[in-house]
């Protein structure tokens, strides 16, 4: 009878260990979901309430681990290159511990302040700009519109208002236009700073070093504002990762590779008819742009003129003045 009763006490102990159940010596059970092969050890299927349960995983580069403990995400404890700790205390229920690399596990409606900086709201905002580019041709000019309108400066605040939930990468990926929203304040260290919202069509793209997620407007009648009347038009080319090359209409074997030619903001050149005929020419993508000055050039018949970075465009650049 005791040998029965004993093996009896013993298939309930073992039962009760697997099943989870709250038995003898207090043993509740652990579930180990997503990224498993980023433990360093497993852990173990049963720990008892009140227990600190340990958990090691190796360092990634470029990535971070995110663990979630029955839905809520713990705090990492150990960070180096030995490896990455966490740890909870086991509670009086069964446990499902998920890892992840997923910035954005959990959690599925989000506003601006959790995906990006808005210092700028810190400060009096002096003006907004929107800057669209058409990615549907691929040498059209990025059209930057300027206003310092207080009704337009109050619309691009009200953006940050709206919520924001998880889209799919792949559908944004295939949008037609992108829009980068300024917003632009005065500082005392360091003069007029901006900061930029950047969207895909009507989706607000976060990114690191290494991963980007999109987002939509979790209103789907929310349309981003425009810039009707605005103080300043400006026109950019957009960068194709190529070098523009410097060259010379009297001397073939003459050409010096530039990759700035991005970097400039320029409008229709207004101003008297330059007689100068310097020989140089940039052989972009969007054809042979003429260097007429420092600051003006001719594409396609029309003249231009360079109202800021002209510092870094190709005539001062490469140094065209001295050759």
């Amino acid at each position: 009878m005791r040998k029965t009763l004993a093996t009896l006490l013993l298939l309930s102990l073992i039962l009760c260990l697997l099943s989870g159940c709250n038995g003898i010596g207090n043993y509740y059970r652990i579930d180990v979901t997503g990224d498993k092969d980023s433990l360093m050890k497993p852990i173990k299927s049963h720990y008892q309430v009140g227990a600190t349960v340990e958990i090691k995983a190796h360092p990634v580069t470029d990535v971070s681990l995110h663990v979630f403990v029955n839905g809520e995400e713990i705090p990492m404890i150990h960070f180096d290159s030995d490896y990455w700790g966490f740890e909870f205390v086991m509670p009086e229920e069964n446990v499902t511990v998920h890892l992840t690399y997923d910035n954005f596990y959990g959690k599925e409606e989000y506003v601006f302040d959790d995906l990006c900086s808005l210092n700028f709201l810190m400060s009096e905002i002096t003006k907004v700009s929107v800057r669209t580019t058409d990615y549907r041709e691929k040498y059209s000019f990025i059209e930057t519109r300027y206003s310092s309108c207080q009704g337009d400066i109050d619309n691009f605040k009200e953006i940050i208002e709206e919520k924001l939930i998880k889209a799919d990468n792949n559908v944004a990926s295939d949008a037609i236009c992108g829009g980068e929203y300024s917003f632009y304040y005065d500082t005392e260290s360091h003069g007029e700073r901006a900061e930029t919202l950047r969207f895909n069509d009507n989706f607000f793209t976060w990114s690191d070093f290494s991963s980007w997620q999109a987002f939509k407007f979790e209103d789907e009648n929310y349309v981003l504002p425009t810039i009707e009347n605005p103080d300043l038009i400006t026109y950019s080319f957009r960068y194709d990762g190529r070098s523009s090359d410097v060259r010379r209409y009297d001397d073939e074997s003459f050409s010096i590779d530039f990759f700035g030619i991005g970097s400039v903001e320029f409008i229709p050149y207004e101003g008297e008819p330059i007689e100068a005929s310097l020989p140089f020419y940039l052989d972009s993508g969007y054809g042979k742009i003429n260097l007429l000055s420092p600051t003006v050039f001719e594409l396609n018949g029309e003249c231009y003129e360079i109202i800021s970075g002209a510092e870094t465009w190709a005539y001062k650049y490469c140094n065209l003045g001295g050759k």
